[in-house]
């Protein structure tokens, strides 16, 4: 028979963690993945088995000589300025009509929720916002969208309501433009004057895409070159 020693077997304890340690590793993950670290981000590189996951309790609830009553996220967006998703301002209608006011200005079309990023808030999108208004993220009530908001407050047009286009019309359009400026319109000229609600960009679009009534495989430049005696490329 074997004699018992008496003597416990010792459990292992974790080690204590810092937040300059953590921070350490969120700096390693941010260079080998591209990303910063959140709670599901599994295994820490570089570590024993150490998880984010992990670190993340103890840094809420406290633990491992750490105070406690912080997040992950929150850390990394004291420490490192990253955006923490759970901490957004607020969104306000008219702040997005601001924005989209804007937009229209540079580019004569209202944006879509494909428009990309928003240059008065580049930590925005349009897909931001409109997802923001479908759901009720950020102080937005939910059951909108960004084109039902732009229909309502600023006579913005669904796709499948626009009117036709006829050659006529462009045409007529463009002698007025050209009348009244002396050169003959771009897809930048912004909004048609004879015409509220339209834009030579959208004229542009739908004589490139074969839509409202146009042939398509075209631009405004090449109608007017084949429609007009005066040269375009004099134009704006």
């Amino acid at each position: 028979m074997t004699r018992r020693t008496g003597k416990k077997r010792q459990s292992w304890k974790p080690s204590p963690l810092t937040v300059a340690q953590i921070l350490a590793w969120a700096d390693a993950h941010h260079e080998h993945t591209g990303r910063w670290p959140i709670k599901a981000s599994g295994y820490i590189i570089g570590t024993l088995g150490e998880k984010w996951g992990n670190v993340h309790a103890n840094l809420r609830r406290g633990g491992r000589g750490l105070p406690g009553g912080i997040t992950l996220a929150q850390l990394l967006e004291k420490k490192r300025g990253v955006r923490n998703f759970k901490n957004q301002p607020r969104y306000k209608l008219r702040q997005i009509l601001a924005w989209a006011d804007a937009h229209y200005e540079r580019t004569g079309a209202w944006p879509i929720q494909r428009s990309g990023k928003i240059p008065e808030s580049p930590s925005d999108t349009w897909r931001g916002v409109d997802a923001a208004l479908r759901t009720g993220l950020r102080g937005m009530p939910g059951g909108d969208s960004l084109a039902a908001l732009l229909a309502r407050k600023r006579a913005a047009r669904k796709k499948r309501n626009l009117p036709l286009l006829t050659r006529k019309l462009v045409l007529a359009w463009a002698d007025a433009y050209h009348q009244r400026i002396g050169c003959w319109p771009t897809h930048k000229s912004g909004p048609i004057a004879e015409a509220p609600g339209e834009t030579w960009l959208a004229v542009e679009m739908a004589l490139r895409q074969g839509i409202r009534g146009l042939q398509g495989d075209s631009s405004l430049f090449q109608f007017l070159r084949r429609h007009r005696t005066t040269n375009p490329s004099s134009s704006s």
